[in-house]
């Protein structure tokens, strides 16, 4: 079982459970997503609009669900609205997780950074239009990439179909259920294309990582499998010395000695 020591108390992963001086003590279900999602952003704070999508997934409610949920959870901690330390209420903004928090049985996966993740369709900011599967492919090769590494990938079909009603990226995040959204853009130049990309926390509004790299126009799907390869592992490698909102901001040029360049070939 994976527990996770919050202040005083453990919260039991399993079970929507609080272990409080030896009682346990059963949470409503919407209550216990409230409360994992604090804990797993702590000491971050996190909108209302963020607790609302994360608990009350597909429905329309008001701010009072959410502040029921609080004033329960209050009561199972213990806590103090008036001098918290578990839950601290942000006035019109949001709450936040103000206990220590640790995990105290099981490891956690850097997946759960991520997961699950939505890939979205790049922005080409060229000066002439490129065939669409320069940029379709990358995301397909993107999403390959990561379903490799073991994360859940949310459908590129409906992330796009999202984002083609007008929504910005982290809102298609939000609609489409992913905790992360991967996105970016390209620009070709001549011979050469640059890509930019960046990864941000759907509910904390934030960017986590953001990357640069730039090549030879080449063979095309070359371009998509080093691109691809190349940003996935950047990410990853950031993950490894990361477990909090600080950002990674790096800067790539691409080993490319591989790559075979056809400068007329179209894309």
């Amino acid at each position: 079982m994976r527990m996770q020591k919050i202040g005083e108390c453990q919260l039991l992963l399993g079970q929507c459970s609080v272990l409080r001086d030896g009682e346990l003590l059963r949470l409503e279900p919407r209550d216990f997503l409230v409360l994992k999602h604090l804990v797993d952003n702590a000491p971050n704070m996190v909108p209302t609009r963020a607790l609302l999508r994360h608990g009350w997934r597909n429905k329309v409610v008001g701010d009072n669900v959410l502040h029921q949920s609080i004033a329960r959870l209050r009561r199972v901690l213990n806590d103090n609205a008036r001098h918290p330390i578990y839950i601290q209420t942000l006035t019109k903004m949001g709450y936040q997780f103000i206990a220590p928090v640790t995990v105290i049985h099981g490891l956690r996966d850097r997946n759960e950074d991520l997961s699950p993740i939505a890939v979205m369709p790049f922005r080409d900011y060229s000066r002439t239009q490129n065939d669409p599967y320069l940029i379709d492919g990358l995301c397909f090769e993107l999403s390959h990439q990561l379903i490799q590494k073991g994360a859940q990938v949310v459908s590129l079909d409906s992330a796009a179909r999202v984002q083609r009603s007008g929504f910005s990226d982290l809102e298609v995040g939000g609609r489409v259920g992913a905790r992360t959204v991967l996105g970016g853009a390209i620009i070709v130049a001549g011979d050469r294309i640059r890509v930019t990309v960046s990864l941000s926390d759907v509910d904390l509004e934030r960017q986590l990582w953001s990357a640069k790299h730039d090549l030879p126009l080449g063979q095309i799907l070359d371009v998509h499998t080093v691109l691809s390869e190349t940003i996935v592992q950047d990410l990853y490698d950031s993950l490894e010395g990361r477990r909090g909102p600080k950002a990674a901001t790096q800067s790539s040029r691409l080993d490319i000695s591989n790559l075979h360049y056809h400068p007329q070939v179209g894309i």
